[in-house]
């Protein structure tokens, strides 16, 4: 986290929490993708959906009372919240995994959001609604403050976010030499001055939202079964290391893999069995396949049931 001094500015994805095709109306859509197989090189007929989260928005944290979200593609505020910041679990994964989650990228919002962006730009310049948006890039002021620059119906406009004076509230800070106004409804804010080129708009709390990180799908096995092993096999990342198609990775493909015989660094040799998956599973370093590293899988905390239940995905995948 960064600290009231210093902000901390992490250009990320971010979660769109149903900002709704007003906020988002320069953004594009997003479109199915076909997957693509290393082991053939060509496109699979299975698709996969878009990632659900913006790209090009930057996060600024101050400490734990004040975070929020810049996007750059409509240069606005998005949304603000206080008690946390990100939880970057899905776009890089847990130090144990060591590795992001499938179809995801997208960081949880940690703490409580108090203002969310709705309806079009409310910002006008040199008199007119936003028409045309391009954003030039941010800086930090010699007190440490972050300014937005875009340039906004081809006039130049700077953007400054400040935490209020009191609790769930904030002000923006806008400069620019072609006139400026704001439209606010009163019971959300209000212009506070205009000089010398500076619009102060403060505002108060629109929403009371809590949210606290991100939460992996559990996977309630009643009895083990190949379907939910393969939502461990997603929920976990496993198919980081071990593909599904025959295509080498960190570790072997589990195409073809049960049944098969194994060599190991050893020179020993042992077929796939089931009781050699649980081990595997249970204590990934106790037989290395020949050709792979050491100590690259961590010995993850599974039940009897989840156990089973990859194991009888692996040999679904002849």
């Amino acid at each position: 986290m960064g600290e009231a001094v210093r902000p901390l500015v992490l250009r990320t994805y971010i979660p769109n929490l149903h900002l709704g095709s007003e906020v988002l109306k320069n953004h594009g859509e997003g479109r199915k993708t076909p997957r693509y197989s290393p082991a053939t090189g060509l496109l699979s007929p299975v698709y996969d959906e878009p990632v659900l989260g913006l790209p090009a928005a930057i996060a600024v944290n101050s400490g734990p009372s004040f975070s929020y979200v810049w996007d750059t593609t409509e240069c606005r505020l998005l949304y603000v919240w206080r008690g946390g910041f990100l939880d970057m679990e899905p776009y890089w994964g847990t130090p144990e995994e060591g590795l992001r989650k499938k179809n995801d990228y997208v960081p949880r919002l940690v703490g409580e959001l108090f203002y969310k962006a709705n309806g079009e730009h409310p910002l006008r310049v040199a008199g007119r609604a936003l028409e045309s948006v391009q954003y030039a890039g941010f800086r930090r002021t010699p007190t440490n403050g972050i300014v937005f620059d875009f340039v906004a119906n081809g006039e130049r406009v700077e953007a400054e976010i400040l935490p209020g004076a009191e609790p769930l509230s904030f002000e923006v800070r806008y400069r620019s030499s072609a006139q400026l106004d704001y439209e606010i409804a009163p019971e959300l804010g209000k212009i506070v001055s205009y000089e010398e080129g500076i619009m102060k708009v403060s505002f108060t709390a629109n929403t009371r939202q809590m949210f606290e990180g991100y939460t992996p799908e559990k996977v309630e096995i009643v009895a083990a079964n190949a379907e939910d092993g393969e939502r461990l096999y997603q929920n976990m990342g496993c198919f980081a290391c071990h593909s599904r198609d025959g295509s080498k990775a960190h570790g072997p493909s589990f195409l073809g893999l049960a049944d098969s015989e194994r060599v190991f660094a050893d020179h020993s040799k042992s077929l796939a069995d089931t009781a050699y998956l649980k081990q595997s599973i249970q204590d990934p370093n106790a037989k290395v396949v020949e050709g792979f590293a050491q100590g690259l899988m961590p010995a993850y905390s599974l039940k009897d049931k989840e156990v089973e239940s990859l194991v009888l995905f692996i040999q679904s995948l002849k």
